[in-house]
């Protein structure tokens, strides 16, 4: 597809999507620095089931009955929303919100590997392992040390990129149930699987600790409710308006922006230092997708 097939509304749409993304990172870091991370994935995700039930309601669309339908809507709040929040806003507290940005971008490799042992037809191709090999290789120089200057806020930056990559797992595998799910109403199954996560989440959160709202700065609190309402809730209707449009191909450009942008976002707003060593990382990983990504 070239590129003047693509309309102004796409690239506004795609530019969107990847500053919506890209703001999750350092929000997320507001949010943590006084509300604990299970209690900020739980109140995001009822923001954002909130936000999006009414694109379900003016759309008229349906809620499935279906017992099958239910066990796939789970799966997606668990793997794409409740788990992999969790662990990121947990690694989060432990690094700086820049360099988890570069270690969630790993999200397109571990798809491929996923995807040819889960999905029927997917083959690992020449470039494709090539290009899993070279994002390998850059994240293997930014978890090295000194990544990034500051990164760890505890003296455990190791255990936050483990916590971060696992949740780069989850994304990954998140992306490989929803292409194995049946079709569903787009609104409809963001608005679902966001509030299916919320309403799980509330009582585990709950046994960690109660929601102590003494503790809790102004700052956290707009932090986790934009968190629900706008990288959450607003970037699903843009995802899905990018998809319809353009295709899944364009969209997938976003995985060379959030990076970048979250690491600029990080060190104008939240003062994190990013060094020679974090950026030549994150250019060998972008090689990486983008070998991983070429066409014959």
């Amino acid at each position: 597809m070239s590129l003047r097939q693509h309309t102004p509304a796409d690239y506004r749409d795609l530019a969107l999507l990847a500053i919506l993304w890209s703001g999750a990172f350092a929000l997320t870091d507001v949010a943590v620095a006084t509300m604990t991370p299970a209690w900020s994935v739980a109140i995001r995700m009822l923001v954002s089931a909130a936000v999006l039930a009414p694109f379900m309601m003016i759309n008229r669309e349906p809620i499935p009955r279906t017992r099958k339908m239910w066990g796939w809507l789970t799966a997606l709040a668990l793997c794409g929303d409740l788990i992999p929040f969790f662990l990121l806003s947990w690694g989060i507290t432990l690094i700086a919100s820049g360099l988890s940005a570069i270690l969630v971008g790993v999200m397109p490799l571990i798809t491929l590997v996923l995807a040819r042992i889960f999905v029927p037809g997917e083959t690992l191709t020449a470039t494709r392992i090539g290009g899993f090999v070279v994002g390998l290789i850059g994240l293997v120089i930014v978890v090295g040390p000194n990544a990034l200057d500051g990164a760890s806020t505890t003296g455990t930056p190791l255990l936050g990129e483990m916590l971060v990559l696992a949740a780069a797992f989850f994304f990954a595998m998140n992306a490989i149930i929803a292409r194995r799910a049946p079709p569903a109403p787009l609104y409809s199954k963001g608005c679902l699987t966001t509030g299916l996560a919320g309403v799980i989440m509330v009582p585990l959160a709950w046994a960690e600790a109660p929601l102590n709202m003494d503790a809790i700065t102004l700052q956290s609190w707009v932090a986790v409710v934009v968190l629900g309402a706008l990288p959450v809730g607003y970037a699903t209707i843009v995802y899905f308006r990018l998809i319809e449009s353009a295709g899944p191909s364009f969209m997938a450009m976003t995985n060379y922006l959030v990076p970048v942008i979250a690491l600029a976002i990080g060190a104008l707003f939240l003062g994190e230092t990013i060094t020679l060593h974090a950026m030549i990382g994150l250019a060998v990983i972008l090689g990486g997708i983008g070998l991983a990504e070429l066409r014959r």
